[in-house]
């Protein structure tokens, strides 16, 4: 995990040559984008999301929504090539005779792509799939560029420039003292962290910060995103003995709405006035792309030096391969009573 983290800008650069060696279908009109994909592979589709110019709807399901038509552009997306949900949506779209493309390292969804002529984007295989989002995200924005449907630029020298100052921050060379990401890991330990975003901006780095902090450190944290969490979860603090354990992380960047930044220092005084420790973290970049990216990969340090604080090892997630299997054999026991 620490080599994987140590090379993170240089499989973002990878990830966008790849996308820019791949040539991107032509539509003669595009109204969305579905992203079909699950845990890591999904979080691909939030990327997209962020930075596209139409809709992006991401889908973590076994289903195909019905809106879905021949001017949505479906991207089926599963690192491993087998995920489940993902290939039964992806079949369905094929189906459809719904404009597809796949982006994946092999498996059943290398394979299918290859014998229907579905375009396919393969990526470096080997990785933990949360551990590719690179591999995963950018390929995908650099084909959407490709296709006028991006309102950023993905040429990469900014976010590349970022990645590389955040892992010289991080490294674990860097004393407790000056590390961030120690410093950070060192206040979420023994706490429930609670992860805090704001809506359209950073509410994708909130969700990979607690998904990595799940799968990585092995330990429960949560997320939620302003303006929504004042509209219902800030009234959890009538109880602050039941939120004492909590540690709230605040994400900022500079694309923050001033009216989120507004509701993010007043709620920062309830919880303080609650007794739940806050911790403010800003993004770090020249551009939108950069500052995200900068932020996700400072969480996935955050995640991997809490793993060692909780004496877990943060590269296997045994329980989500064991759940997989069981689920696998009781689909199939209930398939052949059916039968």
């Amino acid at each position: 995990m620490r080599d994987v983290l140590a090379g993170f800008p240089d499989q973002c650069r990878q990830g966008i040559e790849i996308g820019e060696r791949f040539r991107a279908p032509a539509m003669r009109q595009t109204d969305e984008l579905v992203v079909c994909g699950m845990g890591g592979s999904a979080m691909a589709g939030e990327v997209a999301r962020r930075f596209a110019r139409i809709p992006v709807f991401v889908n973590r399901g076994y289903t195909l929504p019905e809106f879905v038509d021949e001017r949505t552009l479906l991207v089926a997306i599963s690192y491993s090539g087998n995920t489940a949900e993902t290939l039964s949506a992806f079949a369905q779209g094929l189906d459809r005779r719904i404009p597809s493309l796949c982006i994946t390292s092999g498996g059943k969804m290398r394979d299918e792509a290859n014998r229907l002529g579905v375009p396919c984007v393969e990526i470096p295989a080997g990785y933990q799939p949360r551990m590719a989002i690179g591999y995963l995200a950018l390929p995908l924005l650099s084909i959407l560029a490709q296709m006028g449907l991006l309102k950023i630029d993905v040429r990469g020298e900014a976010l590349l420039r970022a990645l590389e100052c955040m892992r010289a921050l991080c490294e674990p060379e860097v004393a407790s003292g000056e590390n961030r990401a120690k410093g950070i890991a060192e206040a979420l330990f023994g706490k429930v962290p609670v992860i805090y975003g704001t809506a359209d901006n950073t509410d994708l780095v909130a969700m990979r910060w607690k998904t990595e902090i799940n799968e990585n450190s092995k330990q429960a944290a949560f997320w939620n995103v302003f303006p929504e969490l004042n509209h219902n979860e800030i009234v959890s603090l009538a109880k602050p003995e039941l939120v004492a354990n909590q540690h709230v992380v605040f994400l900022h960047n500079s694309h923050d709405l001033r009216e989120n930044t507004c509701r993010m220092e007043i709620s920062r005084g309830l919880f303080a006035r609650a007794g739940v420790a806050c911790t403010d973290v800003r993004a770090d970049g020249d551009d939108e792309l950069s500052e995200v990216f900068s932020q996700v990969y400072l969480g996935d340090y955050v995640s991997f030096y809490l793993a060692l604080l909780n004496q877990v090892d943060p590269t296997p997630v045994r329980l989500i391969e064991d759940f997989k299997k069981e689920l696998e054999q009781r689909l199939k026991l209930r398939e052949g009573i059916h039968d």
